[in-house]
């Protein structure tokens, strides 16, 4: 049977993480990042499940000494919390965090997850914010053109490397200050160390949000 220790102060939350959990699991559960690092001196734990903000501190509190410890794959962490985005799970993923959910959670996929995350340990990257941006180039009479329709900038000029240097500057410069160009996307690779065997489909089943 694994271990779990799942930090989180509000009762509810506790309730329902242990009541999902604890058929296969042992799962201790610590109000404060501080009570989850003395359970963490004192017992030896499979996976760590801990929420982001907490009355006094945050989840850091917990992860950077548990990080300067032990390695990713010797005790995961899972991160949760409400307020969850880009900018927040990117902070996490740095500071050393295997994966981020926001809540409400899904029960099928935080299920999953789990058990993903105590068969073969994975981490997920860091999001990256993706803008494609179509120029059209050319060759006529001797000279290269370029034109972005976006930036309404047509160049010239006689080498073709040259020229398409001078626009991705000016598409830098122009994103840079602020300008929305092309077609805008979140990228974020997650790597699975899975076994052979298809993976059952996930349900849509929400937990609520506290």
């Amino acid at each position: 049977m694994k271990r779990i220790l799942y930090v989180e102060d509000s009762v509810t939350s506790q309730l329902i993480v242990r009541r999902l959990l604890s058929g296969k699991n042992e799962v201790d559960i610590a109000p404060t990042p501080g009570a989850g690092n003395v359970l963490l001196d004192q017992n030896s734990y499979d996976l760590v499940i801990t929420d982001f903000l907490f009355p006094q501190g945050d989840a850091l509190d917990l992860i950077v000494p548990l990080r300067q410890n032990k390695s990713i794959t010797e005790i995961p962490i899972i991160a949760v919390s409400g307020s969850m985005d880009t900018a927040l799970s990117n902070r996490l993923l740095k500071a050393g965090v295997n994966a981020c959910l926001c809540k409400p959670l899904k029960s099928a996929e935080f299920q999953a997850l789990i058990e993903r995350m105590l068969d073969e340990p994975f981490s997920e990257s860091y999001s990256s914010t993706v803008s494609t941006v179509n120029c059209f180039q050319w060759f006529e009479h001797g000279t290269y053109h370029e034109y972005c329709p976006e930036l309404k900038q047509h160049i010239t000029g006689k080498d073709r490397a040259e020229l398409s240097q001078r626009m991705q500057a000016l598409l830098h410069e122009q994103s840079n200050n602020g300008a929305l160009l092309g077609f805008t996307t979140q990228e974020r690779l997650r790597a699975y160390l899975v076994q052979p065997g298809a993976i059952a489909p996930l349900e849509n089943t929400l937990l609520p949000s506290i």
